[in-house]
């Protein structure tokens, strides 16, 4: 049988320095935890946040043409400045929306111009 030696005072047994370096302390446990719980509740906050939000339109009236008396009062004027008058008018007035909808009607016969609804939405 084999003698074992008996260990000095106040020295640790043998292995016992091995085990304790494996062994992680109960607040770093707990501090991990707590960051995995926090990061999957803003998971879910964010991805219900997302899926409950409304959708925002912006509707625009207007009149296209050379003088704005001769546009229909419930019409916003724009001033036709050619082809791409009311592309670049609505670029403007719709950045930050997704989408974005021109519907162009011929104007009054003695108006001269063009009615347009413009639509921007966030869908």
């Amino acid at each position: 049988m084999k003698e074992t030696k008996p260990t000095p005072a106040g020295a640790k047994p043998p292995g016992s320095s091995i085990a304790s370096r494996r062994r992680l302390p109960p607040a770093l446990v707990l501090g991990a935890a707590l960051v995995v719980v926090a990061g999957a509740a803003w998971a879910v906050f964010s991805y219900w946040a997302s899926s409950q939000k409304k959708s925002e339109v912006l509707v625009f009236h207007l009149c296209i043409g050379a003088d704005q008396k001769l546009c229909p009062n419930d019409a916003t004027f724009v001033r036709n400045e050619g082809e791409d008058t009311l592309t670049k008018w609505a670029q403007r007035q719709c950045t930050g929306y997704k989408a974005r909808r021109i519907i162009i009607n011929d104007g009054p016969k003695d108006c001269g111009c063009s009615l347009a609804d413009v639509t921007c939405s966030s869908e």
